[in-house]
């Protein structure tokens, strides 16, 4: 991330350096351990906001004057040591496309994002080569604005700690489970945040049950439990299908995102192609539901 922008630990909350650019939107900085600084318009720099302050930053903050305007754009924030990883039971669900849409919009936003191609088949690789080429770029560079590395390791949860940094937003594409285990193991042991793509189907809803046991084993070797929410995509739109695909996997325990992905052309043809900003505000929207988990659980003072 450049320099500035990255966020430092002050006790329980997250503390913004000196020098950091002034937004032109208003914007939540959120760190890992759960604090947040916001931008105050009024006082021109970034302000620390204690627990209860924080979850009225998610609504129209009458407590919170200064951060008035907070509610129409939080969701383009920057974010600070996140680490989200895809995984599903089989190929052909929608992990490496999720992932690298999820990685762009982080990327625009501002943060430094490390998207860890973790498959064998080095789909994301692949992808980002191809795109690299198309001729109406102006710079190679410009297809991924971001960092990727290929990682299809049995220690990734060890490596990848010496290769990202503190401030990364790190965006792993895991290899399916049912062929490549250990891989998908390490990486639901290092992330945080663990998504499910899933479409509103019976036979995919019925997949993600050994995606939860592999959770359920791994948050055993871990310091705290992952959180984990089911993505639903390749949605048509208005259907009664999403909604059943909901209440069905609620029923089973899961957490849902609010966002469904649409069957869509852009998304389905993407594969290879610089990502256009034409499909960008959906995945804003899912960005938006992976911040709302970030926060904790607290009161909102009336």
């Amino acid at each position: 991330m450049r320099s500035g922008r990255r966020l430092r630990r002050k006790g329980s909350l997250a503390a913004a350096r000196p020098g950091l650019p002034r937004p032109r939107r208003p914007v939540l900085l959120i760190g890992r351990d759960g604090g947040a600084a916001a931008w105050s318009r009024t006082a021109g720099r970034p302000v620390l906001l204690p627990y209860p302050q924080l979850q009225c930053a998610y609504r129209p903050p009458a407590c919170c004057t200064c951060l008035a305007e907070m509610p129409q754009g939080w969701h383009t924030a920057w974010m600070t040591g996140l680490r989200l990883a895809l995984a599903n039971l089989k190929p052909g669900t929608g992990k490496t496309t999720s992932a690298v849409w999820l990685a762009h919009v982080f990327a625009q936003a501002g943060n430094s994002v490390l998207l860890v191609d973790a498959d064998p088949s080095g789909s994301a690789l692949e992808w980002s080569d191809l795109a690299a080429m198309d001729p109406r770029l102006a710079a190679p560079q410009a297809a991924f604005p971001f960092r990727i590395v290929a990682l299809p390791s049995r220690e990734l949860h060890r490596r990848l700690p010496d290769i990202a940094r503190d401030d990364d937003v790190v965006i792993i594409d895991t290899p399916q489970i049912e062929d490549h285990g250990a891989i998908a193991r390490s990486a639901l042991r290092y992330a945080d945040e663990i998504v499910i793509p899933c479409a509103p189907n019976p036979i995919e809803i019925n997949r993600t049950t050994p995606v939860r046991d592999e959770i359920a084993d791994v948050d055993a070797v871990r310091d705290r439990p992952a959180r984990s929410a089911v993505l639903l995509n390749r949605c048509v739109t208005r259907a009664h299908s999403i909604s059943d695909a909901r209440q069905a996997l609620q029923d089973l325990g899961y957490d849902v995102l609010a966002t469904a992905v649409p069957r869509l052309e852009v998304y389905a043809q993407s594969f290879g192609m610089p990502i256009s900003d034409t499909g960008c505000d959906l995945w804003r929207q899912v960005v938006r539901d992976l911040v709302e988990r970030c926060a904790p659980p607290c009161p909102v003072r009336s």
